[in-house]
């Protein structure tokens, strides 16, 4: 596959999970109360702190909330179309700030035989690069064989992090796209096929500027 990488080809696509390939619809305000925090409160900003503390009953609660939705949630417009394709012709993947078992429940078939890296597999969440090195370390890859498509600041920042091109997926539900991509898209199908295919002269060089942090939940 050809396309994305300075003078190298795509063999690796990354996806990011919720508002990417599917649409998964926490209540937030029912997970707010059951964590007993006020709305203000970054609920990404406490699941890090919970994580770093080994906080396994807040942990829970999310866990919970997030297998809910999954169940609930729908995929986004030719998110299955696209993995199948994609699978075809290159090693997928999906790295996520949830639980693999919320990807799993979500994508069903899908992520059958899928390689899966959740919040369980990390210490530091994206923007964090670690889950994307994990990513690459388990298919054998190098950051400039990769790309990592996403719908916020989290997944450009990671990318430029790791030294992978990022191409950000535009989510009509976000008030906001993130700054900094390497590419821009407005969906799955041809959209981002075409993308990946294209010459990697057409593409500035990775990470070629970190955004400012945008709204998160």
């Amino acid at each position: 596959m050809g396309g994305v990488g300075p003078g190298r080809p795509v063999t690796v696509v990354v996806f990011d999970f919720d508002g990417t390939l599917f649409h998964l619809p926490v209540d937030w305000a029912a997970l707010r109360h059951d964590l007993g925090i006020d709305e203000r409160a970054r609920i990404g900003d406490l699941l890090q702190r919970a994580m770093d503390e080994g906080d396994t009953a807040t942990l829970a609660v999310v866990d919970e909330h997030e297998r809910a939705a999954a169940r609930a949630g729908e995929f986004t417009p030719g998110s299955p179309d696209c993995l199948a394709a994609l699978r075809e012709r290159c090693r997928v993947a999906v790295l996520t700030r949830n639980t693999r078992d919320a990807v799993r429940i979500a994508l069903g078939r899908h992520a059958d035989d899928l390689l899966v890296v959740g919040r369980e597999d990390v210490r530091r969440l994206k923007p964090d690069p670690e889950g994307l090195h994990a990513v690459l370390a388990r298919f054998g890859a190098e950051p400039g064989e990769a790309a990592l498509v996403g719908d916020t600041h989290h997944d450009v920042r990671a990318a430029a992090a790791a030294g992978a091109r990022s191409v950000v997926v535009r989510n009509p539900r976000l008030r906001y796209a993130p700054e900094g991509a390497d590419h821009y898209v407005d969906d799955l199908t041809v959209d981002l096929l075409d993308v990946l295919r294209r010459p990697p002269a057409e593409f500035p060089a990775p990470g070629r500027s970190v955004p400012s942090d945008g709204p998160t939940h």
